[in-house]
């Protein structure tokens, strides 16, 4: 035989060998996964069975669905402002300079409490002063002056707010103008303090639309005792122009997924170990909560807080699977081991399928020895 032949029947042999152990000798490297196959699930629906220490680590919380009445709103991007009445400036009414300043920015005043004193530019001996005093209760919020500082006849010298009430100003488009009236409950939210809202009243509506950018303006008024508002904070404004009652309502953060798509875990145990993914067709919404039309019913308890991680938690067929002794069940197949089985069979059959060649190849070369 040539060392042609003898070439191509050793390369014969290579790739029966290589066909024999299968694929995953061929493509899979130890230490890495390639993913799961195509159609393999990620989130699984129906009922959900969690450990306690699995609970504990998705730090689960619910809350019963209720009955409850839900405000129709209308959600205005605005302001804090002072109140034009409750405003005031201080000026001073001569030529001179400042000699004395009893209040500082941010300090509170009362009404007839002295604030500046200038000295007046008229000869004298001493040269002759002026006091000025806080026309209003209020806070110092700006103040325009140093001492020695030369005033003139209406110089501003600083301002005085009453910050017990205050102004919420917001913008509405002119498609919502129709909906927003005096007198309608507003509920007001600032970033300074999350999670808390202040009770007003719409007070004033505009008179004529912005021509450039086609809003109204509307303000509110807020009770603000603690003096928490300043002027300049930023605020959102929910303006209640309905109201709902007797719906079944759950927070916003129960409600899960996407339009078409929506969905909510409810609890369907005591320990609070087992959950149940519904779907859920949601209504009208506040800005704390969202009516629920179909799915979920009063006295549910559904999962507020750790719902997103529980969604791609694999379902379980007990909520006290953890009680259950391992030794009783059979146990479970090692995966692939069919495949094992069938590639080692075949493996076995090429083999001896080659050390056949291989021998035939040898009783060739020995007949052509003895020939020569």
């Amino acid at each position: 035989m040539s060392h042609s032949s003898l070439r191509k029947l050793t390369r014969t042999i290579v790739v029966l060998l290589a066909c024999a152990a299968g694929p995953p000798l061929l493509f899979a490297h130890e230490g890495h996964s390639h993913g799961p196959e195509i159609g393999t699930d990620v989130i699984t629906t129906g009922p959900v069975a969690i450990t306690a220490e699995a609970k504990t680590n998705l730090a689960l919380q619910v809350e019963e669905a209720e009955l409850r009445t839900l405000d129709k709103t209308l959600t205005v991007i605005g302001h804090i402002e002072a109140i034009p009445s409750r405003s005031a400036a201080v000026s001073s009414r001569i030529a001179g300079r400042v000699v004395d300043i009893k209040a500082m920015e941010g300090q509170t005043v009362k009404k007839g409490e002295p604030l500046i004193e200038v000295e007046s530019l008229q000869v004298g001996n001493p040269p002759p002063r002026v006091t000025y005093s806080a026309p209003i209760d209020g806070t110092v919020t700006h103040r325009d002056l140093v001492l020695n500082a030369s005033v003139q006849p209406d110089t501003h010298l600083l301002e005085i707010v009453d910050m017990s009430d205050l102004y919420a100003e917001g913008q509405i488009f002119e498609g919502q103008v129709a909906r927003v009236q005096k007198g309608q409950k507003v509920r007001v939210s600032v970033e300074s303090f999350p999670g808390e809202t202040f009770d007003g009243l719409v007070e004033l509506i505009g008179g004529s639309l912005d021509p450039q950018t086609r809003t109204l303006k509307v303000w509110v008024h807020v009770a603000n005792p603690e003096l928490r508002l300043r002027p300049n904070m930023r605020a959102t404004l929910n303006i209640v122009t309905d109201a709902a009652e007797s719906v079944i309502a759950v927070p916003h953060s129960a409600v899960l997924g996407e339009a078409g798509n929506l969905f909510a875990f409810v609890q369907t145990d005591e320990e609070g170990l087992t959950y149940e993914r519904r779907p859920v067709v949601t209504g009208i919404r506040d800005d704390k909560y969202v009516e629920i039309v179909e799915g979920v019913y009063p006295t549910d308890k559904v999962v507020t807080l750790g719902n997103y991680q529980l969604q791609y938690v694999t379902a379980a067929p007990a909520a006290n699977a953890e009680d259950a002794n391992p030794h009783d069940a059979p146990p479970a197949a090692a995966p692939g081991a069919g495949r094992t089985v069938l590639t080692w069979m075949i493996g076995a059959a090429v083999l001896l399928l080659a050390l056949n060649l291989l021998a035939i190849f040898m009783r060739g070369r020995s007949h052509a020895t003895e020939a020569s």
